[in-house]
């Protein structure tokens, strides 16, 4: 037995517990049978691990292993009402930065909308939005033309999913893509908490010539689901965080940062 292991396998079982907790949240996932390997034990062990870890509610337990907990998705009238100066000022800083007459493809989040409220009045813009409160708050400027795109409406992310709205993407080419996120993992992919939303987001990123990032302090370092693209994918982040390590991460991948 290494040295190393010998020091895993001495620890408590509590101990292990928190070792294994952050590999759990670091990974995503983790297998009985390779941490029983790495620390030294029985499986029966780490299963024991695992098991206490899940009734406490801090992994998803599966058959083999654990995965990290998801946080649930709040629902959008929910997170309208969290970090609402952050959202209203880094959505004052991505809307300066529009030009006259650019074509706008604007993702479904709490805030974007307040990206889309925060456009000048003089700015004559085209908008184009799958998400029904994007399209609402658009309509209330005086100088947009709003194209709504059509498709099942999603509950969760209050947009339109699904096959339809992501040809109709595919068919677009537009200056500017401005996206919300679920999350920025550790690893610099964008994520999603929905499936469909997620196809939805990639294709938006494609169709544009420029994408700005939307993402208050929590999103940053924050896992979800299903991968949407590599942060180097985004042109600009516009964000309220003073995290230096993932700031300096986000701008290595080429990404210009706009803290507000």
């Amino acid at each position: 037995m290494t040295g190393g292991k010998r020091e895993l396998a001495a620890l408590s079982p509590e101990e292990r517990q928190a070792v294994i907790l952050e590999k759990t949240n670091a990974s995503g996932r983790v297998l009985a049978a390779e941490l029983a390997q790495e620390f030294g034990v029985s499986e029966d062990s780490i299963r024991r691990d695992l098991r206490d870890l899940s009734d406490a509610g801090l992994v998803q337990r599966f058959h083999g292993g654990a995965a990290r907990l998801v946080t649930p998705a709040l629902d959008f009238q929910r997170r309208e009402t969290l970090h609402m100066e952050e959202k209203h000022s880094i959505g004052r800083a991505a809307a300066a930065v529009i030009p006259d007459g650019a074509t706008l493809l604007v993702d479904t989040s709490t805030t974007v909308v307040r990206f889309v409220r925060a456009l000048p009045a003089t700015l004559s813009v085209r908008i184009i939005t799958a998400a029904v409160d994007v399209a609402a708050a658009a309509l209330d400027h005086p100088n947009a033309e709003v194209i709504m795109l059509g498709g099942r409406l999603g509950r969760l992310t209050r947009s339109a999913t699904g096959i339809a709205a992501i040809d109709a993407v595919r068919a677009l080419r537009v200056d500017y893509c401005v996206l919300g996120t679920c999350g920025v993992a550790q690893d610099l992919t964008l994520r999603a908490d929905d499936y469909e939303d997620a196809l939805l987001k990639a294709a938006m990123i494609r169709a544009a010539n420029k994408t700005l990032l939307l993402a208050t302090a929590d999103k940053l370092g924050q896992a979800a689901t299903y991968e949407v693209a590599p942060v180097s994918a985004v042109s600009t982040l516009f964000t309220g965080t003073k995290d230096t390590a993932i700031l300096d991460a986000v701008r290595e991948a080429g990404v210009d940062v706009e803290i507000v």
